[in-house]
């Protein structure tokens, strides 16, 4: 059995009709049924159940199709590696961050990865840290930057590089209710709406940290919470890197309480993608911006 007998296996289960296997596979029915019933000889064993409504799996072929998933992101992931060891000057890198990682450090990055390189493209995917690391591990990413626990995946042979931390705070519109309070508490906080970002990944949590409120508004987008913050009377927790700009443009205020919490980001990559000079070009700017920003967090915090 070869790569192609488990794609053809694979195609009928899919469409349990071999029709239609070789309308997507442009051969005819004859030479597929021929290279089927072949394959059934050759393993001495029935890998379908023919009908009139068309092929149905046996237990056999269904198990050879559910093992034959982690040869497919093997095989991903070979291709992805050559590929990437072949390009200099032209191809493409494929970068997958969380939604607090894409405002604060991959602008900075990707400006200067443009600058320096040649013809080349950069996906850049945003998604939740529980879906960048399923895409990673399928090989459809090649570098990924998230708030992700760093201890799950040392035994997975994954490259792990720290990128940014920061305190979680409390944020305001500049004239809000709360700022009345000399002594802010949880009690004064539960007054107000919260729009907070989804709960995600690594968050360390210190024992006294405040109990998390009921929100209001709940979303991935941080220029949504910030509109929704400065138009209404909510209150927005995030790091406070993000919100940076509009603190020192008192648009935004921190709120004198310590939530007790603390977001911090790591960068995983794999050993072969590391050792191609465009992914390790990628990861080494991510590592001199987030050291810059590690400097600034401690300088102005």
């Amino acid at each position: 059995m070869d790569i192609s007998d488990i794609e053809l296996i694979r195609a009928i289960v899919r469409s349990g009709s071999l029709s239609e296997v070789s309308r997507q596979m442009n051969q005819s029915q004859p030479t597929l049924s021929r290279k089927l019933q072949r394959l059934e000889d050759t393993l001495n064993t029935q890998l379908f159940h023919r009908s009139a409504r068309g092929l149905a799996p046996t237990e056999i072929a269904s198990f050879i199709v559910s093992e034959a998933e982690p040869l497919d992101r093997q095989l991903r992931a070979i291709e992805r590696h050559v590929e990437l060891a072949t390009q200099l000057e032209a191809g493409s890198v494929r970068l997958g961050v969380g939604p607090i990682i894409e405002q604060i450090l991959v602008p900075d990055a990707l400006t200067r990865f443009v600058q320096t390189t040649g013809n080349i493209q950069v996906s850049v995917i945003t998604e939740d840290d529980i879906t960048l690391l399923r895409m990673f591990e399928a090989s459809e990413l090649d570098v990924v930057i998230g708030p992700f626990d760093v201890e799950e995946w040392n035994n997975k042979g994954v490259v792990t590089k720290r990128m940014v931390g920061d305190e979680i705070i409390a944020v305001a519109r500049y004239d809000h209710p709360v700022f009345q309070y000399d002594v802010v508490d949880a009690e004064i906080l539960e007054r107000y709406p919260w729009a907070v970002p989804t709960t995600q990944g690594h968050i360390q949590r210190r024992q006294d940290a405040v109990e998390p409120f009921e929100p209001k508004v709940t979303a991935d987008n941080y220029d949504l919470l910030r509109r929704i913050t400065i138009r209404m009377d909510t209150i927005c927790a995030g790091p406070r890197a993000i919100f940076r700009g509009d603190l020192e443009g008192k648009i935004l205020r921190e709120i004198k309480v310590d939530l007790g919490l603390y977001w911090e980001s790591t960068l995983f990559v794999r050993p072969v993608s590391l050792a191609t000079p465009l992914v390790k070009h990628l990861v080494t700017l991510c590592e001199d911006v987030a050291l810059s920003l590690r400097a600034e967090t401690a300088r102005t915090n």
